[in-house]
């Protein structure tokens, strides 16, 4: 993997005129498997933002390319970096701006309104009701169940004012903070699952 992260730099270097580059996500966190993608942040004195995704060296590169600019106010997206990994960076760059993801990360996600928590509220009881009344074959039914099983892992965190980091970070959560919710996840997710189980899993996302 040493010398797929060192072409990985060298080539953000050349192509993109990086002066910074940052691996993040499983790979960083020794928690890939053997298909999983290298994650990077590549950072560049002027330019707009840019993404490079591809295969690369018999691997998979998906990189996000900045220019400082872009990087003066972190969005919450960059908490990705927090526990990111330097590849190469100029003047210590790339450590100040994990140190600055670990801070917005540990600061928290803006809590949500008592308007944008009752717009998810009355969007799951809506999308419930439109589930149960089609039947199997009702393919529009089928597609809004799919998706408010898709949304609810989110919701879930945005509700209680944590940060979502996706299904897997989220899902191991659960499964070591609230093993309810995570047998809950797991009923409702199973391929023929019983439809009660997703109204369970709402009622528990919900607070209810």
């Amino acid at each position: 993997m040493e010398e797929t992260l060192r072409l990985i730099a060298d080539e953000l270097l050349k192509k993109h005129g990086c002066h910074t580059v940052v691996l993040y996500g499983s790979r960083a966190l020794d928690a890939h498997e053997s298909t999983s993608d290298f994650d990077v942040a590549g950072v560049r004195e002027a330019g707009e933002p840019a993404r490079d995704a591809r295969p690369f060296e018999g691997e998979y590169l998906d990189a996000f390319i900045y220019p400082e600019k872009a990087l003066e106010t972190l969005e919450p997206e960059m908490i990705r970096l927090r526990a990111g990994r330097v590849l190469v960076e100029k003047d210590g760059y790339g450590t100040r701006l994990i140190e600055r993801a670990r801070k917005l990360f540990d600061a928290g996600p803006k809590p949500l309104s008592e308007a944008e928590a009752s717009l998810i509220r009355s969007w799951v009881a809506k999308t419930l009701a439109r589930i149960s009344r089609g039947g199997p074959e009702d393919v529009e039914a089928n597609y809004r169940r799919v998706w408010l099983l898709f949304q609810l892992l989110e919701d879930h965190f945005k509700l209680r004012g944590q940060w979502y980091l996706g299904p897997r970070e989220s899902f191991e959560w659960l499964r070591r903070n609230d093993p309810a919710t995570y047998r809950a996840f797991e009923q409702a997710l199973a391929p023929e699952a019983a439809r009660g189980s997703l109204r369970v899993l709402a009622a528990r996302v919900l607070g209810e």
